[in-house]
C-alpha cells in the first residue's frame, strides 16, 4: 500500500475548533464537508478550482464567490444588520426557515451572526428518469363526461421545478396555436439577470415576447435536457396541434430551472406562493426530482418549507424515485442485537465521470454508532481496513491510497445528533478503482441504522442506487423497502406517486401492460408513513421535448410551427407519473379552488382504481402501489362533492327517471313532452364510460336496458335542449 494523502482527519475535539472557529450554528454533513474541504484549502494557499465550484453550485458575482445556505433563525434575536455588513443576500424568509448566499470569504462572520441556530449547504437533488391522459382518464374530464362541464386547468396554476425547458414548444401554446400559457420563468442558473424582485440571483423571464425571445433556459451541469419540457408537457401540455397533449391543457404554467442546492429549492417554493397569490390562484408545484442524502422521514428543510406553506389552494407533487429494482438500502435494528457487527459488501456502477459511490447512513433517534470500510480479495482476505469512526466523535475524513497501482479514495463525515431530529449520521464518498471489493461493516450498541447506496458523480450527488450484497461470509443483501426519495418521496404534505405501465387493448380485446413499473420506488418512509400514495402512468409516455436539445432524434411525431421543427418522445421514469398526477390535481382546483393537500390526497386515495394489477391493498396502503392507480374523472366529481354535493345530482324539473334503485331497466320521462333527449351515458364510478345510449332521435322519452351491468352506483349523463343533466342511479337486484 502507497498512501497518496490524507488531508484531513477531524475527530470531535478538532470538531469543537472548528465550532469555536466558525460559531455555534448546528450544521448539516455537507456544510461540515464543505468547512472542512475550503480550510484545506485556505491552508493550503490554493485556489478554487471549477471542480469545487460546481460540486458546491458557487456563484461568482462582482469577482465574488458565493455559497447558498438554508438556514432556521431565532427571529427575535438574529442580527439582520449583519447580513449587510457582511455582503450577505437573504432571499426568502418563510417563519423562521430563511435562506442566504453568502460570499464563501465571509462564511466564518456569518457563522457567528447571534441568532443563527442551524445551516444546511450542498443537499442537491437530481432528475428521475429511466397514451397516459386515457388511461388516467384525464382525457373524460377535458370532454366534460359525468361532469356540469369539461375542465382542462383553466384559471390553475402548474408550477414545474425542473431542467431543460424550450420555451417556444407549441405544447405550451393554447389550442390555437396563438397565446403563449407560460405565464413567467425563472432560469436560476443564468446569473446575468435580471433577477425577480425580491431574489438575488437567476434571470427572470416575464411575457410571452420575452420568453420567446430567450428560447430556452441555461445549459447546467446536466448538459442538454428534455426533462422539463417532456415533464411540463404531460402536466399541462396542449398537444400542440398533435394528439398528445397533457392532463391540464388550459392551465397557466410556470417554469423554473432550479440550481441544485436546497435554498434554491426553497426559494422557488416562495416564489411560486407570492406569485399565485398576487394573482388570487390555487398552483401545484410538480417535482421530478430527488436525492438520498437525508434521513427519508421528512425532517429535512426542504420537507420543512413545504409543510409551512402548503394549505388551500397550494398543493405539492412529488415523484417516488426508480430505484424500484436496486438492492440500495439496508438497515439493522442493533437494539435486538445490541454489539452485533452487520456486514455488507459496497455495489459500485460505473459510467463516464463517475467518482463511485455514496453511502449515507442515518441511525435512530438518541442514539449512535460506528463504521468501518475494508478492501478484501477474492479469497475474503483483508487487504485493508479502516478504523471504525464514531458517530459521536463526528468524524472528518478525507484520505487517499494506492493499491497494486489503483486508487482507494475515502471521504467521510459524520454528524453525532442531527439539530432537526437528533439522530446520528455518517456519510461516506468511496472510489475504488482497485480489483479488491468494498466491504462495508457497522456496529451499534442502540441504534436502527439505516443506509443507501448511490453513485457519486465526479460533481454532484446522484439518486442512482447500487445494490448492497452478500458476497462475503455473514454479509446481507440489501433491499428496495424505504427507497422513496427527498423531498417529494417522503413529505407530509406531499403526494408522492409511483408508475405502472398504461394499458391498452389489441385487435383481440387482449390487455397489453396494465402492470406496476419494475422501476417504481418503494415505501415506506424511514418515521413509518406509507409512500407512495398514488400511482400513474410512467413508462414510455409520449410528450415534448425540447427542440434546442441535439440528443434528441428519435420523435414519436413531430409539428412545424413558426419554422421550426418541434418533436415528441417517450421517456420512463416516475418523473412522468409525477407531473401527471400534477395535471389531475389541476383538475380538482379548477373545480374546487380551496382544496387542501391533504383532501386531495384523501380524494385521490377514495377514488384510486383498483385492478386485477393493482391487486388487493392493504388498510394502510401498498408499498409500491399506494392506493391504486390516479383516476382523474372519479378524483374531480368527488372535489366537486366536497363543496357542491348537490351538483352532481342535478335533474331538471322537467325530467322524471325512474325506477331509482333499478334492476333491469331506468326510464327517462320529459314531463311537458317539449324537452327532448338526445344522448345518454352510463358512467361507473372509476369514471369510466360503460356504454352510451342514442335513441337515434329526439325523444320525449327514453328505456335504457340495465340488465347487463354489475350492481353498484353509477352516473347517469344525458343531453337535452336545456344543456347536460347528470344523476346518480343505483343498480340493484
Amino acid at each position: 500500500m502507497i498512501k497518496i494523502c490524507q488531508y484531513a482527519l477531524l475527530t470531535l475535539s478538532a470538531f469543537f475548533f472548528l465550532h469555536a472557529l466558525y460559531g455555534q450554528a448546528a450544521m448539516n454533513i455537507g456544510a461540515k464537508k464543505f468547512l472542512a474541504e475550503y480550510d484545506e484549502i485556505v491552508r493550503s494557499d490554493e485556489t478554487i478550482d471549477a471542480e469545487f465550484r460546481e460540486q458546491y453550485d458557487l456563484m461568482r458575482k462582482n469577482e465574488e464567490l458565493y455559497i447558498g445556505v438554508t438556514g432556521l433563525v431565532n427571529t427575535q434575536e438574529f442580527n439582520v444588520d449583519a447580513l449587510d455588513r457582511l455582503n450577505i443576500e437573504n432571499d426568502t424568509r418563510i417563519n423562521d426557515l430563511w435562506t442566504f448566499r453568502v460570499p464563501v470569504s465571509n462564511l466564518q462572520d456569518f457563522l457567528e451572526i447571534r441568532g443563527l441556530k442551524y445551516i444546511e449547504i450542498a443537499e442537491p437533488v437530481d432528475p428521475y428518469l429511466i397514451h397516459s391522459t386515457v388511461d388516467s382518464r384525464t382525457d373524460s374530464v377535458n370532454r366534460g363526461l359525468g361532469l356540469p362541464e369539461s375542465l382542462r386547468g383553466e384559471g390553475v396554476i402548474i408550477a414545474i421545478i425542473d431542467w431543460g425547458f424550450d420555451y417556444t414548444h407549441p405544447n405550451f401554446f393554447d389550442s390555437t396555436l396563438t397565446n403563449l400559457r407560460i405565464s413567467r420563468a425563472w432560469d436560476q442558473n443564468k446569473l446575468s439577470g435580471p433577477a425577480p424582485e425580491g431574489y438575488s440571483f437567476g434571470t427572470e423571464y416575464v411575457g410571452q415576447d420575452a420568453l420567446l425571445q430567450a428560447q430556452s433556459d441555461t445549459l447546467y451541469v446536466f448538459g442538454p435536457s428534455s426533462h422539463g419540457t417532456h415533464v411540463a408537457g404531460i402536466a399541462g401540455g396542449s398537444g400542440g396541434g398533435t394528439a398528445y397533449s397533457g392532463a391540464a391543457p388550459e392551465s397557466e404554467l410556470i417554469f423554473i430551472s432550479l440550481r441544485r442546492d436546497g435554498p434554491s429549492l426553497v426559494d422557488a417554493f416562495q416564489y411560486i406562493t407570492d406569485y399565485a397569490a398576487s394573482e388570487d390562484k390555487p398552483y401545484v408545484v410538480n417535482m421530478s426530482f430527488g436525492s438520498h442524502l437525508g434521513p427519508h422521514d421528512g425532517t429535512s428543510l426542504k420537507n420543512y418549507g413545504i409543510d409551512m406553506l402548503h394549505g388551500p389552494g397550494r398543493v405539492f407533487v412529488g415523484s417516488a424515485g426508480n430505484n424500484g429494482n436496486a438492492p440500495f438500502h439496508l438497515d439493522m435494528n442493533f437494539t435486538d442485537a445490541p454489539g452485533d457487527t452487520m456486514r455488507t459488501v459496497v455495489g459500485f456502477g460505473s459510467g463516464p465521470e463517475i467518482f463511485g459511490q455514496t453511502i449515507s447512513m442515518w441511525g435512530s433517534e438518541a442514539s449512535s454508532f460506528s463504521a468501518s470500510v475494508k478492501l478484501v480479495n477474492s479469497s475474503d482476505e483483508t487487504i485493508h481496513q479502516t478504523p471504525f469512526y464514531h458517530t459521536q466523535d463526528e468524524p472528518s475524513v478525507n484520505e487517499r491510497m494506492e493499491f497494486d497501482d489503483q486508487e482507494f479514495h475515502i471521504i467521510l463525515e459524520g454528524v453525532y445528533g442531527h439539530f432537526l431530529n437528533d439522530k446520528p449520521s455518517l456519510r461516506w464518498e468511496i472510489r475504488n478503482t482497485t480489483p479488491y471489493r468494498v466491504v462495508l461493516e457497522v456496529t451499534s450498541q442502540n441504534s436502527h441504522v439505516h443506509m443507501w447506496n448511490c453513485m457519486r458523480h465526479e460533481r454532484r450527488f446522484t439518486n442512482w442506487g447500487q445494490p448492497f450484497s452478500s458476497d462475503y461470509p455473514g454479509a446481507l443483501d440489501g433491499d428496495i423497502l424505504y427507497g422513496v426519495g427527498e423531498p417529494g418521496g417522503v413529505g407530509i404534505n406531499v403526494i408522492t406517486v409511483g408508475a405502472y405501465l398504461r394499458s391498452i387493448f389489441n385487435v383481440f380485446g387482449t390487455e397489453i401492460g396494465g402492470n406496476l413499473s419494475n422501476f417504481t420506488s418503494s415505501g415506506p418512509t424511514v418515521d413509518g408513513r406509507n409512500k407512495p400514495d398514488i400511482t400513474s402512468t410512467g413508462q414510455g409516455v409520449v410528450s415534448s421535448v425540447n427542440s434546442f436539445d441535439p440528443s434528441q432524434t428519435a420523435f414519436a411525431a413531430t409539428t412545424e410551427f413558426n419554422g421550426r421543427t418541434y418533436g415528441f418522445t417517450g421517456f420512463s421514469g416516475t418523473s412522468m407519473s409525477g407531473p401527471m398526477v400534477a395535471g389531475i390535481v389541476a383538475l380538482m382546483l379548477e373545480a374546487n379552488p380551496e382544496l387542501s393537500a391533504q383532501e386531495i390526497r384523501s380524494i385521490l386515495i377514495e377514488t384510486a382504481r383498483i385492478d386485477h394489477h393493482v391487486g388487493d391493498i392493504p388498510e394502510q396502503g401498498h408499498l409500491r402501489w399506494g392506493f391504486g392507480k390516479a383516476n382523474a374523472l372519479a378524483a374531480v366529481r368527488a372535489a366537486m362533492e366536497t363543496t357542491h354535493t348537490n351538483e352532481l345530482n342535478f335533474t331538471p324539473d322537467f325530467l322524471t327517471i325512474y325506477p331509482n334503485p333499478a334492476a333491469n331497466h331506468i326510464t327517462l320521462t320529459s314531463k311537458d313532452g317539449q324537452n327532448t333527449i338526445s344522448e345518454i351515458l352510463l358512467i361507473d364510478m372509476n369514471g369510466r364510460v360503460v356504454n352510451t345510449f342514442n335513441p337515434g332521435f329526439q325523444a320525449s322519452e327514453y328505456q335504457i336496458d340495465v340488465s347487463g351491468f354489475s350492481t353498484g352506483n353509477y352516473l347517469l349523463q344525458y343531453r337535452t335542449e336545456q344543456g347536460i343533466g347528470f344523476s346518480r342511479i343505483l343498480i340493484a337486484r
